[in-house]
């Protein structure tokens, strides 16, 4: 390369080649490294900035009007979004609530894995009782309990906002005060995105029959979405014909979520059509213990999880043009991989929650539940190392991509 160009290519071991600015040189010549960057084609600057980490790019907004637009449009922040998902494993997050003397109440995110630049602990507002939805859309998380309004945030940028409770959080609020806690349902908040409008949508599905009088018990189900144009919820109807298992995490994936029947059977709820479909009858004929199953996103497909002590066996769910077949991923020895809490020596087994396939598939990452640590399941050697010890927290793990989203429409 020419050296009165003014920029010097340099590459690490292992990574892309980065180019750094001359800056002497550039002067000498009565240039500025925002000029030479000006002068290139629309379509190289994006290149380069999507290859940017987050925090580089929220300072370049200052840098002209014309970088800001570019930064803040639709087209950049999927092209960036596009660019982190390929570029690797995603990071994974620990959500919980924190409370101590000295602080205020806060939910803390916590990076346990991954590389991202971006994300240290992140603190918000408070949500007492915090829970979240499966997973992450579009580098989005969605934080909810019975008692709060709920709220979508992005951990890489650090916004987020607020959204009123639904008539049935409401109703799980006054049950909770005038029930005892095992008799009040446990319904879990789904969220996901219409991928032909790029509307986000949070929504709530529960068994009508568990609110008594308090909903319509003449349907099976009761459905609520959210419309984040309008700030309110809505109810659907028909909702869902078969009753679910409701305090399953549903699972969004490629425009959809999904939830698991009683009956073991896969719904689905098209986010564009807002319709319920049964898919396919999950890879077992019936469910004799809800906690003995999982659904969860691996290597990007849907799969579902079985315990039956001492094993545990992962299927994917192969989506062909006429029909769909499972197909048996891995089987794992739950007495190599967990072991009980010495504290709790009587206390039954916790379930092993599948989180991600890493490394090309080679191993499994396995969330904390009920005081075990989260963990890396090697799938050749079988051996097994630990990530986080849960010591004193009760949190959810959540895959995460950096990305610029919010629910801002440009």
């Amino acid at each position: 390369m020419d050296s009165d160009a003014g920029a010097v290519y340099k590459r690490r071991r292992g990574s892309e080649p980065t180019v750094r600015i001359n800056q002497t040189m550039l002067r000498r010549h009565g240039w500025s490294s925002t000029s030479v960057v000006e002068s290139l084609p629309d379509e190289i600057v994006e290149l380069i900035l999507t290859r940017l980490a987050l925090k580089c790019l929220l300072r370049f907004k200052c840098v002209s009007k014309k970088w800001k637009s570019t930064v803040e449009s639709l087209r950049f922040k999927e092209a960036q979004l596009r660019q982190s998902q390929q570029s690797g494993d995603p990071d994974f997050l620990y959500v919980t609530e924190h409370n101590d003397d000295d602080d205020d109440d806060e939910v803390r995110i916590i990076p346990v894995l991954g590389s991202s630049s971006m994300i240290r602990t992140v603190k918000f507002p408070s949500i007492p009782n915090t829970n979240v939805c499966y997973g992450s859309c579009d580098g989005l998380i969605c934080l909810f309990s019975h008692h709060t309004p709920n709220m979508v945030a992005n951990p890489a940028t650090r916004w987020h906002q607020n959204f009123p409770l639904s008539r049935v959080q409401q109703l799980l609020s006054n049950m909770c005060i005038t029930e005892s806690a095992w008799d009040t349902p446990n319904p879990q908040l789904g969220f996901g995105k219409d991928k032909f409008t790029g509307t986000y949508k949070p929504v709530w599905l529960c068994n009508s029959a568990e609110f008594g009088r308090r909903l319509d018990n003449t349907t099976t189900t009761t459905c609520e979405v959210f419309d984040f144009n309008t700030n309110a919820w809505r109810y659907l109807v028909p909702a869902s014909p078969y009753r679910i298992l409701d305090d399953h995490k549903p699972v969004y994936f490629d425009g959809s979520l999904y939830w698991l029947t009683e009956c073991a059977k896969v719904l689905s709820f098209d986010l564009h059509t807002e319709t319920f479909q049964v898919i396919c009858q999950a890879p077992f004929s019936h469910i004799p213990e809800p906690q003995q199953v999982d659904m969860c996103i691996l290597d990007n497909s849907l799969c579902l999880s079985q315990r039956n002590w001492p094993t545990q066996v992962i299927w994917s769910l192969l989506l062909h043009s006429n029909n769909t077949s499972w197909k048996e991923i891995c089987t794992i020895d739950l007495t190599k991989t967990f072991s009980l809490p010495e504290e709790l020596p009587c206390f039954p087994l916790p379930v092993a929650l599948p989180v991600a396939l890493l490394e090309k598939k080679t191993k499994l990452l396995f969330g904390p539940a009920l005081m075990q640590p989260m963990v890396i399941h090697d799938l050749h050697t079988k051996s097994y190392h630990k990530v986080l010890s849960p010591v004193g927290l009760f949190g959810y793990p959540v895959c995460h991509f950096d990305s610029l989203f919010s629910l801002s429409p440009n």
